[in-house]
């Protein structure tokens, strides 16, 4: 069934179920979802994307990098290979993260309801925000070559990306805690 083998059907029909079951939702309650309500569901959804690549990078891709050869390497690294296909997925879902947790910022600090707990979260998301697109990026680019870059400079841009993404991982354990603590363990309120 061509659903479950198409990656963007699956993901539109996941989009088509939830707007059937929020609409169920609706009908039975008579509450309409504002437009935070959805920037939040935007934000969980794009945050977990964005985490989750993350840490299948820094887990499992890069240490299986170390193990192939120069030659699946290029493989994995070409237009259309997983590891730019990855790249991509994981700087867009940095980026709606960003867009949605910004909405919803804007909504808890006009009503008062942002607590030093969600600035800390959102700090420690923005900067790593800032490691994905500024530094993460563009080192990966010459990495797998859509820059031109010697052997010297893909490895240094190699190092680049590495310890940015490490410092990512570092800064995702606290920020998970402060975001989701502001709601359910609010320590700093």
């Amino acid at each position: 069934m061509k659903l479950f083998t198409d990656h963007r059907l699956t993901i539109a029909a996941g989009f088509v179920l939830a707007a059937i079951l929020i609409g169920a939702g609706i009908a039975r309650s008579g509450t309409v979802p504002d437009v935070y309500d959805l920037a939040r569901w935007g934000h969980f959804l794009a945050g977990i994307t964005w985490v989750g690549l993350l840490y299948y990078f820094n887990f499992v891709q890069v240490p299986s990098l170390a193990a192939v050869s120069a030659g699946t390497k290029a493989e994995l690294f070409q237009e259309g290979g997983i590891v730019r296909r990855a790249l991509w997925w994981f700087r867009w879902a940095a980026m709606f993260t960003l867009i949605f947790g910004g909405i919803l910022y804007m909504h808890l600090a006009k009503t008062g309801a942002e607590g030093v707990d969600i600035r800390i979260g959102a700090t420690l998301a923005i900067i790593m925000w800032f490691n994905v697109w500024f530094i993460i990026w563009p080192a990966q680019k010459r990495v797998i070559g859509i820059v031109e870059a010697d052997a010297g400079a893909k490895a240094a841009a190699g190092r680049r990306a590495l310890i940015a993404s490490r410092t990512n991982v570092l800064l995702s354990i606290p920020m998970l805690f402060f975001m989701a603590s502001s709601a359910h363990f609010p320590i700093f309120n």
